[in-house]
């Protein structure tokens, strides 16, 4: 979700043209923001129109505070003060205390080896833009054609109204208005009747449904195959992954709400050629989540709760409600909120990377996907000579396969909030990356593997 239009302003007075106070007596207590985050080196982001800073420590530390509001967020964690954060004298002043916090964090990661490493990449490839204005191009997922890897497909939603088929050069082959579609996801070989159909789905905020597609690898033509249409009991579908759990063949849906709702839907056959859904389980978090995404192979899934957390959870129906781990936190270092899009790629005998889009900090974060999911490496997509690079990127996909002689190492794909042509902003759309530049770009190199097929995954879920 996009949050804020910030405009970075580091010099600018805090209070523009909003109406102003004066410090009493009894406030004498407050200190000004600004003045002091710039004493210690931090960038200050100030958004009028929600009335916020936005400040980031010189360790990667984030924070953000609100006029009139004591609420507030510092290092991944909200809080409340006493007393509200105050304009005043056309000046941001914060109570004392928080000050102190503040530089309590600021103190943290001061070591050489607390540096985060980042690098940049730069995009081979973009789709057409989108045919909507504003915030529409959202989530993109990797169809592989066996045939042919090089015909194989992009398929993306528009929040404003569809699903879109891209070939690899980003052309687009096919538009469906089907409703408000946020997030989508596929899966490869579902058995329906007497044969086997890679599926397409996406949560539909027009109808609050799962829709549930057959994809022709041919020419990208999406047919719904859904008998009855599987409807939300949450009062608005957000977030969607695919599940096929290898352990015991069945394919599942699942889906989180903007309230931090989630269910998880098996699908199957209804015995007439069609996909039916039941719902089997059920869970909470506590804020907005979106970000969704499940391994196949050892039966875990990943959610990004957007302004605090990943969270690894069983993918399995009968799993536990509570988190398995928490993967890392948005307090600014690797992560900044909102925590977007995740997704995973498929590594030789089980390793491979988790990667999540921090859309605060226009990057994207890698972790191992093994294990306790160490922390890797985080890059951005920089500009390059004809293609611009991303920024508070949403959905993003990965793919450790070789899909053509462009792209021999897979691709990486990434939607773009601004959209850029010779210098102008025009709608939305995805970027492409070789994974070789990615792999390459980080320090040591990361894995890279052109032949993980993802229809022979290999089930690793000994739970």
């Amino acid at each position: 979700m996009k949050k804020r239009h910030m405009l970075i302003a580091t010099t600018m007075i805090a209070g523009m043209i909003l109406p102003t106070l004066h410090l009493n007596a009894a406030e004498a207590d407050y200190v000004p923001l600004r003045e002091q985050l710039e004493k210690i080196g931090s960038k200050i982001i100030w958004d009028m129109k929600d009335r916020t800073v936005t400040f980031k420590l010189k360790n990667g530390i984030a924070g953000i505070v609100t006029i009139d509001d004591a609420k507030y967020r510092l290092a991944g964690k909200e809080a409340k003060l006493s007393t509200p954060v105050k304009l005043v004298d056309e000046k941001t002043v914060i109570p004392a205390s928080l000050l102190q916090s503040i530089l309590a964090e600021n103190a943290k990661y001061q070591d050489s080896k607390d540096v985060i490493p980042t690098f940049s990449v730069k995009a081979q490839g973009e789709t057409e833009a989108v045919d909507s204005g504003e915030d529409a191009a959202d989530d993109p997922s990797i169809w592989v054609d066996p045939k042919d890897p090089a015909k194989s497909k992009l398929v993306a939603t528009n929040k404003a109204g569809g699903l879109l088929v891209y070939d690899l050069n980003g052309k687009q082959l096919q538009s469906y208005k089907v409703g408000k579609m946020n997030n989508i996801d596929l899966r490869y070989d579902f058995p329906l009747g007497d044969k086997k159909v890679d599926i397409v789905a996406a949560s539909n905020r027009t109808t609050n449904t799962i829709d549930v597609f057959v994809i022709s690898g041919e020419t990208g033509e999406l047919t719904n195959i859904v008998a009855e249409p599987i409807k939300s009991s949450m009062s608005e579908v957000y977030g969607f992954s695919l599940y096929h759990s290898l352990k015991t063949g069945k394919f599942y849906a699942l889906v989180l709400g903007k309230k931090g709702e989630f269910e998880q839907y098996e699908l199957s056959d209804n015995g007439h050629g069609k996909i039916a859904g039941k719902l089997v389980r059920e869970l909470h978090l506590a804020t907005q989540s979106e970000g969704l995404v499940a391994d196949d192979e050892y039966g875990t899934m990943y959610i990004a709760e957007e302004d605090f957390a990943i969270w690894k959870y069983s993918a399995e129906p009968d799993g536990a409600k509570e988190p398995l781990a928490t993967v890392d936190i948005a307090d600014g270092r690797r992560l900044q909120d909102d925590i977007e899009g995740l997704t995973l790629y498929y590594g030789k005998d089980g390793a491979g990377y988790l990667i999540a889009s921090s859309q605060g900090s226009n990057s994207y974060a890698i972790y191992k996907r093994e294990g306790n999911n160490p922390f890797v490496t985080t890059f951005n997509i920089a500009d390059g000579n004809t293609i611009d690079g991303t920024s508070e990127t949403d959905g993003i996909d990965v793919m450790s396969f070789g899909l053509g002689a462009n792209y021999p190492s897979g691709i990486f794909v990434s939607q773009d909030d601004a959209n850029l042509e010779n210098g102008k902003k025009i709608n939305q759309n995805f970027k492409i990356v070789g994974w070789e530049q990615i792999a390459g770009g980080a320090s040591p190199k990361l894995d890279i593997q052109n032949n993980i097929n993802p229809r022979q995954l290999v089930n690793r879920n000994t739970k």
